[in-house]
């Protein structure tokens, strides 16, 4: 997935408030707890899996394109990361530099089980 395909993705992404959540931090700069919800998951082909997350903080949005082997939670690696917000600094979409390197390898092993427990 490229960047400009989760930006489309994020643009038509409606909320669900019964998509299972990854993890669960919590965030200083927006002092809250932040849930990381799983909100799209997709069968690849050829024993990988894919899945984008949606964490809403304070300022916006961030969308992340995660894929994995089925079976191999150590696989995990995310690809690509999109932000939308409603300050300046967010008003427009881009890529992250290096997404996923602000994830815990906990947190990561987290968004690997729930893609795996919710693919069928």
């Amino acid at each position: 997935m490229t960047p400009s395909e989760l930006t489309i993705f994020a643009t038509n992404y409606k909320y669900n408030e019964k998509a299972p959540i990854a993890y669960s931090y919590y965030d200083k700069a927006c002092q809250r707890n932040i849930s990381v919800s799983l909100v799209k998951i997709m069968d690849l082909g050829k024993g990988r899996i894919g899945g984008i997350t949606n964490q809403f903080l304070c300022w916006g949005a961030t969308y992340t394109y995660f894929e994995m082997t089925r079976g191999n939670l150590e696989s995990i690696r995310a690809f690509v990361a999109i932000r939308a917000g409603r300050s300046t600094q967010y008003t427009n979409w881009g890529p992250v530099a290096n997404p996923g390197d602000d994830l815990t390898q906990d947190q990561l092993i987290s968004v690997a089980k729930t893609m795996t427990a919710n693919t069928k």
